[in-house]
């Protein structure tokens, strides 16, 4: 079972930056045209800050999955370094933590897709609910992270307790 949660995180991981860098490498060439587009011709392209702002949404949320995965996430960890016994006590709880923000986003999320799901955007025209999808589905990619993680501890706390 830990292999296999192990390849589904990695799966959904390398899938998260391909779309982290393609919205990136969008939003880099918007920009840049319509920078071009106002210097030179004193026009610009009127949906580019839309559409970056979006790009940066998606962005902020996907790689908030992904820090979950690599676990570089900004941490407190005042305890841990002055008692660095409580590591064992306070991982789970940790865990636990970041389990039960991860379901707070999801319930929220879509309940603020069924607010905003008619509403469309004002220069592209799309339905706002795309962009706010990118909510609830990072954090069921934060969840999917998390329990590959907490799957590969209890597995490595297993053998451990085997090899005695």
């Amino acid at each position: 079972m830990k292999k296999i949660m192990d390849k589904i995180s990695e799966g959904i991981d390398m899938v998260t930056r391909a779309f982290i860098t393609s919205f990136l490498f969008m939003m880099t060439i918007v920009l840049a045209i319509h920078i071009a587009l106002r210097y030179f011709f004193q026009g610009g392209i009127l949906w580019s800050d839309e559409l970056s702002r979006f790009a940066m949404i998606g962005i902020v949320y996907l790689g908030a999955a992904s820090a979950t995965r690599d676990n570089t996430h900004m941490t407190v960890s005042i305890f841990e370094d002055r008692w660095p016994s409580l590591r064992q006590w306070l991982a789970p709880v940790q865990g636990a933590v970041m389990i039960a923000y991860s379901l707070f986003l999801i319930i929220f999320g879509i309940q603020a897709l069924e607010v905003v799901g008619a509403q469309s955007s004002a220069n592209i025209g799309i339905s706002m609910g795309w962009i706010y999808s990118v909510i609830p589905i990072s954090a069921v990619i934060m969840m999917i992270h998390i329990l590959a993680k907490i799957g590969a501890k209890r597995h490595v706390a297993l053998e451990e307790d085997q090899s005695w």
